[in-house]
């Protein structure tokens, strides 16, 4: 691949969240690789990063398209397309990599008015699945299909994820890429345990139990107070837990913690940027989302050595190897979740040789691994490869 190639990332919202962090890191990546690489947002209320010195530290511009915004609003999303049919042809990228769903349907259907060839469309989660009312999930079912005839490449985040997308009829299996997200590893092999410890006022002893992402009803966050619930009443104050995030349920989480009874067992300390020292210091992940493509917070985990418990969903039992890095449960079985903590809290050496297998999984997800997976994909965006494949 040429190192001048010129790249260009559209995403619907650089607003918290694993897709936007996510991509942040690979297009600095493919920056350091030489590329021409710009970053196109639409509306972002709250950023996952310092944009004026993310573009300091790494030279890649961050424009924002505020028309461009998730929910459908018919006036703002054909300004949007306008908008970027204008930015995409007057730039003229090589590639043109597309991220989550609105910025997916809006961007091909400008990047294909555009002419542009290379088009790559990376749909960073599940979204038939828990998000949206039955009407709202057709809605999108039926804008995929429609953005897919455009003849560009989807990369999903599992095969599991893939398989869903072929059989909705979205697109044929030979345009559909799995490629897991990846993860910079070396802070977590440097990281010192005791930081976020000390801020919580926890020993280093004390066990420490955690859910990180956000509060939300598709991430299952009720699940989890009720879990809280159930190891408080075995464990007392011989073990912590903490909810790390923010969200719409948050007023909600806070007042059911305290109708539970659980102001002292259970932390919130809100959304943190700290993950390194905030998952080296926890000893337990439990991951309760209804549905997840890939669930990021589990690499997370992983490469801090942490054993996880996570319900059976999306693409997380290709993530969770059942029994060595972690436990798969059915959805909403808190008892289940309960139990399999119950093990790992009073099994030291299973729980160390987890721990271990964790690390060394986590060892094949890294960020170089995943940015190298979409320099090769890049190189297929041709138009004879394309046309090959259409359905």
């Amino acid at each position: 691949m040429m190192n001048s190639q010129k790249i260009i990332h559209i995403i619907t919202r650089l607003d918290r969240g694993g897709s936007a962090d996510l991509l942040l890191k690979l297009a600095a990546a493919q920056r350091r690789g030489g590329r021409e690489v710009a970053i196109i947002s639409g509306r972002t209320v709250d950023p996952v990063a310092d944009c004026h010195e993310y573009h300091r530290q790494t030279g890649i511009r961050i424009e924002f398209v505020n028309c461009l915004q998730r929910e459908i609003h018919p006036w703002l999303d054909l300004q949007a397309l306008w908008r970027l049919f204008r930015l995409l042809r007057q730039r003229r990228p090589d590639i043109v990599h597309l991220h989550t769903a609105k910025a997916g349907f809006i961007g091909r259907l400008a990047a294909c008015a555009a002419g542009i060839k290379g088009v790559i469309y990376t749909t960073h989660g599940h979204i038939f699945h828990g998000y949206f009312n039955r009407l709202k999930t057709g809605i999108f079912i039926q804008m995929e299909r429609l953005a897919a005839a455009c003849g560009s490449l989807i990369t999903t985040l599992s095969e599991a994820e893939k398989q869903d997308f072929i059989c909705r009829r979205i697109a044929p299996a030979a345009r559909i890429i799995p490629v897991p997200n990846g993860l910079d590893l070396v802070p977590f092999l440097e990281a010192k345990r005791g930081i976020v410890r000390k801020e919580l006022g926890l020993d280093d002893k004390t066990p420490l139990i955690a859910w990180v992402g956000r509060f939300e009803p598709v991430k299952g966050p009720e699940i989890f107070l009720a879990v809280c619930q159930q190891l408080h009443q075995k464990y007392g104050s011989r073990i912590r837990a903490v909810m790390a995030g923010d969200g719409a349920l948050n007023e909600k989480i806070r007042q059911e913690r305290e109708l539970r009874g659980l102001t002292d067992f259970l932390l919130l300390p809100g959304f943190r940027q700290d993950i390194v020292p905030l998952f080296t210091d926890l000893d337990l992940l439990v991951v309760t989302s209804i549905n997840e493509g890939f669930g990021m917070v589990i690499l997370e985990a992983m490469a801090a050595g942490k054993p996880v418990v996570a319900h059976n969903v999306g693409g997380i039992a290709e993530v969770v190897a059942e029994g060595e890095t972690g436990f798969l449960v059915p959805v909403g079985d808190i008892s289940a979740i309960s139990d399999r903590l119950h093990l790992l809290l009073n099994d030291r050496k299973l729980y160390t040789a987890m721990s271990q297998a964790a690390s060394q999984r986590a060892a094949a997800y890294s960020l170089t691994a995943m940015t190298n997976r979409f320099d090769s994909i890049y190189q297929q965006i041709q138009p004879a490869s394309l046309s090959a494949s259409q359905p």
